[in-house]
This record gives structure tokens, sequence and C-alpha cells, in this order.
């Protein structure tokens, strides 16, 4: 740093002006002045500290120098899959005390005289039968640029009206009955020029002809997911045989660090600059190769859904987009209502909630493009971002927009993605133990159509295989282009940052491998730990009394067992950078402060141990809960690795589940 001279000084100083004659000023004011450089000198030191905070090359230094710290002890996994995340209690009393019911959307009011579906907006029979002859006029909204709109053409109409120049609308009506209603819609207009260069046959000849339909929301972690949306959540699992991601981890802080490497295959730092505050420096988000463009150059019709425009993925902190990035896109619409949404019921428009526009929006597009390939990717944060507990009031409107989904056949030919950026990120989640580790864990789940499972069994196995291993958004990225452009169905490679769901990811890899920083990194740290460990020793006997229980509940012919030797042990732990992570130190999102002290609280165990009588040998994992200085055991994470033969003789066609666990009475 260069420090200034005094005149430069007597500048910035409040206006003060320092000299050095004592004659005049006396020491004491001399004493000043070199205390007001000081700070000065600090004050400019720690503005010189910021700007370094926020240059590319660092953060792109520090982010690679963290990433190549956290690739040590590869001995301690090797032969066992390197990254084990912990089973994370749905119900844990450390978060639990963070949910409630956050009861239904109300939107009062009367319903809406106009009804939408694809590209038409028809009045109401109800409306015509409340309130006479009815007129509406609609006028179609326009995008100039991200941040406003304007009217376009207005018709007027008593029936019926076709949307072709906007998929956005204002509508007035007005009754013979005098009454009045207004509200502004969203539809899919229909678009000569796009069906004109979309179709089915301008695919790649070994593409493999999906439609790609990604649908998130803003901060639900796996586990919340399942907590707030269980109807959803359950129509997936069993009527939909959804994939969900076990493993699936974030490489960054916040939405953007989430979407932009899962839609570009790039982090932000590795594209250009579209930072807002740089000016005319940045250049607009439509330089970034999004993969929306891909599936459009090869015969697509797209489309991008977002709300909340004030906090827009590509124009809060970048500049946005200068030109529609897709065919159909619907931050107009969001940006129209913005001024008028003290109209309308909270978290509605007219007598709809706005999540739910905004998942009709997709349903438009496939009924005005049926026999076209679509890729549809829309976000929404409204109701999920600022809290734990309103996500809920969606999953109602999520299970039957599923249901609609698959009734109407269009998931047939559909990969559907159902995914979120990440977990909740607020203070006294992030506090605890599993909170951090939720962040760090968001849904993300596929369901694919039942033909794509018998044409390609490879990569479906592939991908229920990789639910459990590590993978990230830059490997959803792959899999989006893998749709596209297949590139087979084996074994990734660890040198790969990106891997298909369609390969197999594997066993070995790391969060380093994977380019996640430690402070990210979900996977539990392994450290050896003695065998004789007290902790371990107790672990082992309430293995062996777990396995008398689950025995005994179960039949009368298993004898009880007891504790041979334990073979092997580790304890699996969050990381130390996991732990110390408190925010991001810089505006960006990059560099990590780590001032945080997150306490321990869960602490995962792996052993291998004998049991006798048999000679028993099995592989479990398990955890401590330390507070409540509990071991906890799920029958799923226990392995029997030798061959149990005839000892459970007795059981085997009675109770099966019992076959690795019992040893028979008769077998003595």
């Amino acid at each position: 740093m260069k420090f200034l001279g005094w005149k430069v000084l007597q500048k910035q100083m409040f206006g003060l002006k320092c000299s050095m004659s004592l004659s005049f000023h006396g020491r004491r004011f001399v004493y000043i002045c070199i205390f007001l450089f000081i700070i000065y000198a600090t004050i400019h030191v720690h503005h010189f500290h910021n700007e370094l905070l926020t240059d590319r090359t660092v953060q792109l230094s520090q982010i690679a120098k963290a990433i190549k710290s956290g690739s040590g002890n590869a001995h301690l996994w090797k032969g066992r899959q390197a990254c084990r995340h912990p089973h994370l209690e749905v119900n844990s009393p450390e978060i639990m005390k963070f949910i409630r019911d956050q009861g239904k959307i109300e939107c009062k009011g009367e319903r809406d005289w106009v009804v939408l579906s694809g590209s038409k907006a028809v009045i109401t029979q109800e409306a015509k039968q409340k309130h006479g002859d009815v007129e509406c006029s609609f006028t179609d909204v326009m995008r100039p640029n991200d941040f406003t709109t304007q009217p376009g053409i207005t018709t007027t109409t008593h029936t019926e009206y076709n949307m072709e120049a906007s998929d956005f609308v204002r509508v007035n009506c007005q009754g013979e009955s005098g009454k009045k209603w207004s509200s502004i819609m969203a539809g899919a207009r229909y678009d000569q020029d796009i069906f004109d260069r979309s179709g089915w046959h301008l695919l790649p000849k070994d593409a493999l002809k999906l439609n790609v339909l990604m649908f998130g929301f803003d901060s639900l972690s796996r586990n919340t997911f399942i907590r707030k949306l269980p109807l959803s959540y359950d129509y997936l699992i069993k009527e939909l045989d959804a994939t969900v991601l076990e493993g699936y981890n974030i490489v960054g802080d916040g939405t953007p660090q989430a979407l932009i490497p899962l839609l570009t295959g790039k982090t932000e730092l590795e594209l250009p600059d579209a930072r807002r505050r740089m000016g005319q420096k940045a250049t607009y988000v439509n330089a970034f190769p999004f993969i929306w463009n891909n599936y459009r150059d090869n015969g697509y019709v797209t489309a991008f859904m977002e709300d909340t425009p004030q906090f827009g993925i590509f124009t809060y902190r970048l500049k946005g987009f200068n030109a529609v990035p897709t065919d159909h896109y619907m931050r107009p619409f969001f940006v129209d209502i913005s001024s008028e949404l003290d109209k309308y019921s909270k978290y509605c428009v007219g007598s709809l909630p706005r999540h739910k526009i905004m998942l009709d929006y997709a349903k438009h597009i496939y009924r005005v493009y049926t026999n076209q390939p679509k890729f549809i990717f829309g976000f929404h944060g409204e109701i999920s971002h600022d809290s734990y507990n309103l996500v809920g009031a969606a999953d109602n409107d999520l299970r039957e927009w599923l249901e609609w989904f698959k009734l109407n056949g269009h998931l047939n030919n559909t990969l559907l993605i159902i995914m979120s950026d990440h977990g909740h990120r607020f203070a006294e989640v992030r506090n605890t133990q599993q909170g951090k580790l939720e962040e760090r864990l968001p849904w993300f789940s596929f369901v694919v159509p039942t033909w794509f499972s018998k044409t390609y069994p490879s990569a479906v196995a592939n991908l229920k295989t990789n639910s459990r291993r590590l993978s990230t958004p830059f490997d959803i990225y792959a899999t989006l282009y893998s749709v596209l452009h297949p590139s087979g169905y084996g074994k990734g490679s660890l040198t790969q940052r990106g891997i298909s769901l369609f390969k197999e990811i594997p066993e070995e890899r790391t969060c380093a491998d994977a380019y996640i920083e430690p402070h990210w990194c979900a996977c539990l740290d392994w450290e050896s730990v003695d065998e004789n460990d007290p902790i371990v020793q107790r672990a082992a006997h309430a293995f062996v009394q777990f396995i008398n229980k689950y025995n005994s509940e179960y039949s009368d012919d298993c004898v009880h067992i007891e504790l041979g030797l334990v073979l092997w042990s580790a304890r699996l732990v969050p990381s130390g950078a996991l732990r110390r992570f408190h925010s991001s130190a810089d505006r960006d999102g990059f560099v990590p402060n780590m001032s945080a002290d997150t306490p321990v609280t869960l602490v995962m165990y792996q052993l291998k141990l004998t049991t006798n009588p048999g000679n028993a040998i099995f592989e479990m994992s398990l955890t401590h809960d330390i507070s409540l200085d509990e071991f906890k055991f799920r029958v799923e994470d226990i392995s029997r690795i030798n061959e149990y033969g005839s000892q459970a003789k007795c059981i085997e066609q009675s109770q099966e589940q019992l076959r690795k666990y019992c040893y028979c009475k008769d077998s003595t």
C-alpha cells in the first residue's frame, strides 16, 4: 500500500488542516493529526483488503487452494466409499423445534372470471351467470428489458382471447351488472416461428429423445422436502419410482453458485464477469453457455420460469439478460405484478396462489407444444426462501401437478427432475450441526419413463447407484448434456469434474475430486479409532444388544449372540472446515469467514467386528448422539460379510430378514 501525503490527508480527514508548526497548534494537535492519520490508513488498508476479496483472480486462487487442502486421508478410505454422508434423522429434535404447520394460502375474493389453458383465455360461464354478458379487454404485457414491462396491443372480446404476441396479459372485465374484475394472467402464446424451428426430427441421431422438465424450490434440504411436502414425496417415491440423490452436495454459497454450475457446467468465476456493480465492464449473462441453448439449437422448445424478480438468480447481483434467454420466459409476469401485489391476498394473484401460476405455466407449454421436444427449467423461491414452513402450503398443488403430468401421459417421454438449490441458511439453523449439514444436502430427484429403464438398463442402474455416491451440480449439467449427446453408460473418471449420472460415479470420489471446497463438503471426515477405545467397545456391545433385540422380536429360534472381537473401527465427523464456516466474507459468496465453532452433536462410527457363536463378521455404520449419549442403528446400514450357510436354516423360509443375524438354536 502506498501512504498518502499530508496535502491529500488534509482533504480526506473531515476537512481538517494539520500543520507541523508547533508554535501555532502545539504538540497536542500534532498528536491528534497523527492519530487521525493512523485511523485513515487503517480504513484504507481495510478497503484495500475488501477489494482483494472481490478480485476474481484472488477468489479463484483461494478456491483452488481450499480444494487442494481437502484431498488428504486417502489411506483411511481405500477400499471403501470415500464420501460417506451422515444419516440425518428427518424428525431430529435439533431441527423439529423450528418446524410447525403454517396452514394453507387463502386467496380471498371471487373466482377468476377468465381461465387460461395453453394459449387460450376464456371468459367463464360462472362469471356470465353471475354478472350477465361480460366484456373483457386483454392487453399484452411486453418485455423491453429484465427490469420493466410495457403494454402491448389491447383486444376486447365477449368470449375468448388467443395469445400470440405475449405469454402475459392484463385483463379488465365488466359485466352487465356493472361489476368489474381485473387481473394479470400467464399462459403460453402460440408462436409459429418456434413451431417451425423445433421438432423431434431435429434432435441428434443418438439423443435419448426425452423432454426435460425441471422444477425447484429455493432452500429445501432433502429432509425438509420430506418434512414439509409429504404428499408430493409419497407420490414421487411410490407412484413415480423417483430416484433421490442422497449424496447431492452443493459447491458454493447461495442460489447462483448452485444453479450456474448446473446450467452451464462452470462456476461464475470461470465465466465472463456479469456483476452489476462492475458497470460497463460487466457483460450480460446471455454470454453464459446455458444448457438450454444446446437444447434450443437441437430442436427443443425452451422455457425458464422464475419468481421474486427483486432477488432474481441472474439479476440481483448480476446484470441480467439483455435478450430473452429462452422461447418462453416468465420473469416479465412477476415484474409486472410486483407493483400491484397489494391488490391481492398474500402470495396470490386473483384467486390463484402465485406458486400455482408458475406450476400451471409448465402445463400451458405442454398443452401448446404437444408434439415438440421441450426443455423447461422452473425455480420458485417466494414461499420457501424466507420460511422453513410455508412451502408446506404447496404440497397439494405440487402433488396434483405431478399427477396431471402422469395421467396425461407426459411422463412417458419426459425426464422429470424435482430439485432445490440448497437447504435453509438462516442463522439459528446454521448454528446446529444438522442444520449446517442439511444446508449442503438439498433435495434432488429424477423420474425416468418406464420404457427408458428397459431400453437403457445400465443408465438407470448407474443412476440408482449414484443416488448413494457424492454428486454435484456439475454432474447435473453433464447429465443434461448427455440427454442430447450420450457418451456411454460405463464408469466415470475421477479426472472429470462433472460426470453424467447415467455413468457410474467412482466409489473413491472425494470432495476434492468433485471440486467442492472443504467448508461446503458434507462428507464426513474419517478418523482411525483404536479398537479398544471405550466408546468403540460401548458401540460394539450396543450393536450386539440391537441384534439380539431384533432377533427376539421376530423369532424364538435364534440364540443370544455375544461380541467376539472388534477388528476395525473409524469415526466419521463433520469436517473442521464445515464446523468453522460462519458465512461468506465477500459480496459474491466465494471467500469464507471461518470464525464459527459449531458444536458436534452427532458422530458416525463404522465398525467391523465378530460375534459368537458362528464367528459372524459384520460391518456397520451407527451414530452416537452425544447429547443423549445414545447409539442408534439402522438395519439397512448393517452388512454380514461372511457366509452364514446353514446357521440360519430354522428361519430362512419364515423370517428371511433374519438370515444374516440369526444363529439357530438347533445349530449348536
